[in-house]
């Protein structure tokens, strides 16, 4: 199993590795998705299997502190044999920082690697319409 940074010749894969998530924002629209794990001030990690993108890791960062943990897939055939752990150690190496924060719907997992559990919040655009929330 190889890590490499994400190119091109990955995307058909990872595309592949989304869809069998149901992870509709990173299919509807395939060239937005190419851009968004190629952006700068992202580190986007795969894992190669042969000719096969077995997983993928996208992590964006200031590079000396910080680092978010965008998205993290491994595909049913590679599960269970430390492969998520290993893109995630490569993933912050590479895009530099002191720690890695994320959210989730998948706690235990990360539990089992030993991360610190923080109470966090995910902000989106209809948030901040007029009447939203009383700001305080």
């Amino acid at each position: 199993m190889d890590l490499v940074a994400f190119s091109r010749e990955h995307f058909d894969g990872a595309l592949e590795l989304f869809a069998a998530e149901g992870w509709e924002t990173y299919t509807a629209d395939p060239e937005r998705t190419f851009r968004a794990l190629s952006a700068p001030g992202c580190t986007t990690v795969v894992a190669v299997d042969g000719e096969e993108v077995a997983a993928l890791v996208q992590v964006q960062s200031d590079g000396e502190i910080q680092a978010h943990l965008s998205a993290l897939v491994v595909g049913a055939r590679w599960r269970v044999r430390g492969l998520g752990r290993a893109l995630l150690k490569t993933a912050l190496e590479r895009a530099g920082g002191m720690r890695m924060d994320l959210l989730t719907r998948s706690g235990g997992y990360y539990q089992s690697l030993g991360a610190d559990q923080v109470p966090g919040f995910r902000l989106r655009p209809e948030n901040f319409e007029k009447g939203a929330s009383d700001a305080r």
